[in-house]
């Protein structure tokens, strides 16, 4: 059997297990909406983790970091911090999303924000916001993967074909289980991610002959302020601080973390999941030892998000190759699955049911549900085809959009103030100084971010002190916190 065979066959492999995961979730498929999109609520421990951790976990984690490790030095290093704070608002405010979601049946953002505000301009806010800055992520994600399979066969699957078949795939097995199957799919995308992310650190710094402790003294040798942070306007801690606060923010209020943190099971899985999501922190020594291996050897390259790709296909055997490749790629596709899951809840739930038929019955809003899948994946396809974008660029807008409805989340747990009109006013504002500091005066994104952030606290705070809040939603507010307090008291 030939090189080229095997690789094929790996790739095949690494292709097509989804399905046969897929054959389990539909034999357990309730042919109900609520278990298409949460499982029924009765997610486990090990799927809740591998799933969050997946979907967390992107190519702009993998690809992205590396060559950030690279190019920047020890900017990055702020994923180790990130990772943690992104790990405690699951178990700080995410035991409260699931808790309210739980009682009163929310399937996505909006329910959340519908029932406590009951603001159709508010709702309507919270489902653009959503949609406009997670599709061109997704776009992303799926671009990865299927160029990631065309290195890895050696251009014998062109990418466009990659990218076919990745949706393809993908939406078999959403139509077969929903959540259940992506989330399955999860545990197996997410232990080829942390495996390939950390062996392949190994790998490359070994490959230097110097070990660890001999790259890092020539790279610093050679480039006395490259592990200095704030040796540059791109490495300073300014961006250090505002990266640490923009990518959990934005992750966190992702469409597919409100669907997992309504889709868990019970209250102490959200005590184990943080500490595992701080554990698994563990993985980005990979990148890191990657981008510094890169440095030593590359001391004067220039390199965007191929960095890595190019490393391996320099440096390692061409069948350890496709296997690694096909862990990065691991990587796209268990975010992608969770982004078009979520979106097409997003559309079946807020849209569809909200706008168009709001007296669908079950099997008709399963039907659409998963023909949503396949219109969403259609969509993603093509303006796949079409644009190019940087990956951590593109990734860091969309959660710069996303991060703006975590504002009016907090308001809507603990602050019986809170208004509507401050809430819609201030995320469009919020969007816009991302919109005009990013496009018009070029600022990097991460500042844009920051400041679109600040703006939407000050207008919502000051707004909702200043306009009157209608006494529906403050009673509401306060007897839904109330209630999971006493709901705490009693378990304790």
């Amino acid at each position: 059997m030939n090189t080229t065979t095997v690789v094929l066959m790996i790739i095949f492999v690494f292709t097509f297990v989804p399905l046969a995961l897929a054959e389990i979730a539909r034999a357990k498929f309730r042919y109900t909406i609520e278990d298409f999109f949460l499982q029924s609520r009765r997610m486990n421990l090990l799927m809740a983790f591998f799933t969050v951790y997946a979907t967390w976990v992107s190519s702009f984690a993998f690809l992205g970091s590396t060559a950030s490790f690279y190019n920047q030095g020890p900017l990055y290093m702020t994923c180790f911090a990130w990772n943690i704070l992104f790990a405690l608002l699951f178990m700080v405010m995410g035991r409260r999303i699931w808790f309210y979601g739980k009682r009163h049946g929310y399937i996505t953002a909006t329910d959340f924000f519908d029932d406590i505000y009951r603001s159709k301009w508010l709702s309507f806010t919270i489902t653009a916001i959503i949609t406009l800055f997670t599709i061109p992520y997704l776009m992303i994600q799926l671009y990865s993967g299927a160029f990631i399979i065309e290195t890895a066969s050696g251009g014998q699957i062109p990418w466009k074909v990659a990218g076919l078949l990745f949706y393809l795939v993908i939406i078999i097995y959403l139509w077969a289980g929903g959540l259940r199957a992506v989330a399955m799919s999860d545990v197996y995308y997410g232990i080829l991610t942390v495996l390939s992310m950390i062996v392949t650190g190994i790998i490359l710094i070994s490959d230097t002959g110097e070990g660890i402790e001999g790259t890092f003294r020539s790279v610093q040798e050679n480039n006395p302020d490259f592990f200095i942070l704030g040796s540059t306007d791109s490495n300073s801690v300014l961006m250090w601080l505002a990266m640490f606060i923009v990518i959990p923010l934005g992750a966190f209020m992702g469409p597919p973390m409100w669907i997992r943190m309504y889709a868990i099971s019970n209250e102490k899985i959200f005590k184990a999941l943080p500490l595992l999501l701080t554990i698994i922190t563990i993985m980005y020594i990979g990148p890191m030892l990657a981008g510094n291996a890169a440095k030593y050897i590359y001391p004067n390259g220039t390199f965007s998000d191929n960095l890595l790709i190019v490393m391996i296909m320099e440096k390692l055997p061409i069948i350890m190759t496709a296997v690694i490749l096909c862990g990065i790629a691991a990587a796209s596709l268990s975010t992608a699955n969770s982004q078009i899951h979520a979106i097409s809840a997003v559309y079946t739930i807020d849209i569809h049911k909200r706008y168009i038929r709001p007296k669908s019955k079950e099997r008709e809003l399963l039907k659409v549900a998963r023909w949503a899948v396949l219109v969403i994946s259609i969509v993603a396809y093509l303006l796949m085809i079409v644009f190019r974008v940087n990956i951590i660029q593109m990734g860091t807008v969309s959660m710069s959009g996303t991060m703006q409805i975590f504002v009016p989340a907090v308001g809507a747990l603990i602050w019986k103030r809170s208004s509507s009109r401050a809430a819609v006013l201030g995320i469009w504002l919020g969007v816009l100084m991302v919109v005009v500091g990013f496009f018009v005066f070029s600022l990097p994104v991460v500042y844009a971010a920051v400041v679109g952030f600040a703006v939407n606290v000050a207008v919502f705070v000051i707004g909702s002190m200043t306009l009157k809040t209608r006494r529906g939603t403050a009673n509401r507010i306060e007897k839904y916190r109330k209630a999971y307090e006493e709901e705490r008291l009693w378990q304790k």
